[in-house]
């Protein structure tokens, strides 16, 4: 929170409920809000999980700066060192709370090429816990 003199306070600390050494959790970062008062939604990519295949993971922000991690993202055609996760957007879309979360692999293989890289979408459901959000458009 920032507080009318411009002094900034810290009012959590976000972490992956999995995280591991070398996971490189904060990597990225990305955070929206649909209007002044209302529950934001973060994304945090953590690029070196899972043999560096990569994830991205969303948190719920309240008002006063707590934070509630409600789903982790992950390719459906990941593969190792794919690096997924270090690169990552969120943005929400409507008042319910819907979201539109982009997350990088910038080295997955990606028509026939190695380390193309890719993007992938992500439609997060409003209030979020979405344990299989929708991919793809």
């Amino acid at each position: 929170r920032v507080a009318a003199d411009g002094s900034a306070t810290q009012t959590a600390k976000l972490t992956a409920s999995d995280g591991a050494t070398y996971d490189n959790f904060g990597s990225s970062v990305s955070v929206s809000s649909f209007g002044s008062s209302s529950d934001a939604v973060a994304v945090v990519g953590a690029h070196r999980d899972s043999d560096l295949s990569g994830s991205a993971y969303v948190f719920s922000v309240a008002a006063d700066g707590s934070a509630t991690q409600k789903a982790k993202l992950t390719a459906a055609d990941g593969a190792a060192e794919d690096y997924f996760g270090c690169s990552v957007c969120v943005s929400i879309t409507d008042s319910h709370g819907s979201a539109l979360a982009l997350a990088g692999a910038c080295q997955a293989d990606a028509g026939g090429q190695t380390n193309a890289g890719s993007a992938y979408a992500f439609v997060l459901p409003a209030g979020v816990p979405c344990h299989e959000c929708e991919t793809g458009f």
